[in-house]
């Protein structure tokens, strides 16, 4: 239930931070109530949910509580819980999870492996979306992965799964997973593309299964760019990282993809020199060259390697707006120190300090 929990922290902490942003609430909560159809959640229980997180935050708070600071939790609950509620209405035309078959399993090294599946019904994503997977080994428990490449004749899809700990879903589809097993997929979701054609000279920034979302963007630029201009060399850089050599995977894939589209180059870089953060070579060699103002970069990975690479290349001269990114949902690690203790964390919002009376 840790990920539970730190996931529901996580909502709590969006909703007090985005208070004076209805809209977003909504936005985002909408997309919430949209994927947690999966989970069969009905409009009922969020009643139940909203008595059991009063008493439990009155418990909490002990002597802080007072009828003005629940009322206030309630409209504000309530008001993701409505947004959530539309989400799941407006999305009764599609079903609420994908069946799926796991047709191929190839592990890439001890701790990594790239699945393919079959999807029972049809399944649409656009390159850069990601969905949430379930194991049958752990029934109601949902990760979210970067869908890889695009879409086989027959529908098939692809995911590259890092192993980061023993009892989850990671491990689940790396180690106990085969060819003939049933998964279930979520609802797309997320666009680390926005859909934008693409001018000037492209950088795609990817560290360990970031090459994911990266590798079904190259599809999509593909069909993009116009054959007069696919023989610009140059056109889209793609880096690539990890900690080791030994960590690079799908490297013939990838050989085959440069030689086969003289648009493409393709830069490999591995972790740091002693000293030096691990990211930081990364960031040097995709601002070794000053960027054009007109330039893009679509950076996928961890979030410290966003947060590097994008400080990097607003320092060299791309417009921040210029930098694209879109990160997993993430999970416990990811969270600040306190939300793990959301009783001293209840106790300090409940002094004032975060909600509004």
């Amino acid at each position: 239930m840790a990920f539970q929990q730190a996931h529901l922290a996580r909502a709590f902490w969006f909703l007090l931070e985005h208070l004076d942003r209805p809209d977003q609430i909504t936005a985002t909560f909408t997309q919430l109530g949209r994927d947690h159809r999966k989970l069969g959640v009905r409009p009922a229980q969020y009643a139940a949910f909203e008595t059991a997180l009063c008493e439990a935050l009155r418990i909490r708070a002990g002597e802080h509580w007072t009828a003005e600071l629940e009322q206030a939790w309630v409209r504000m609950v309530r008001f993701g819980v409505t947004a959530m509620v539309r989400g799941a209405e407006a999305a009764l035309h599609e079903p609420p999870c994908w069946r799926a078959t796991v047709t191929a399993h190839r592990l890439c090294g001890p701790d990594l492996a790239v699945l393919r599946v079959r999807p029972h019904e049809t399944f649409r994503y656009r390159a850069g979306q990601y969905t949430a997977l379930e194991s049958a080994r752990l029934p109601h428990t949902w990760r979210p992965y970067y869908l890889a490449g695009e879409p086989g004749r027959d529908g098939e899809l692809e995911f590259h799964v890092r192993c980061t700990g023993p009892g989850g879903v990671s491990e689940a589809l790396v180690r106990h997973t085969t060819v003939g097993d049933r998964i279930r997929l979520g609802p797309p979701k997320g666009n680390l593309a926005r859909g934008e054609e693409q001018t000037g000279e492209l950088r795609l920034v990817a560290w360990d299964t970031g090459w994911a979302p990266v590798k079904a963007l190259l599809w999509e630029l593909e069909g993009r760019l116009r054959p007069a201009s696919e023989h610009r060399p140059g056109r889209v850089r793609l880096f690539l990282g990890a900690d080791a050599l030994s960590d690079l995977y799908d490297t013939e894939y990838l050989s085959e993809v440069e030689r086969s589209r003289p648009w493409l180059t393709v830069v490999p870089v591995t972790g740091g020199t002693p000293g030096e953060g691990v990211y930081d070579r990364l960031a040097r060699a995709v601002t070794r060259s000053r960027p054009a103002a007109g330039g893009r970069a679509l950076l996928a990975g961890p979030p410290v390697m966003v947060q590097t690479v994008t400080a990097a290349l607003t320092r060299a001269g791309l417009p921040a707006d210029h930098v694209r990114n879109e990160p997993l949902p993430a999970g416990p690690r990811d969270l600040p120190g306190f939300v793990g203790d959301f009783g001293s964390a209840g106790t300090r919002m409940f002094q004032g300090q975060s909600i509004p009376a």
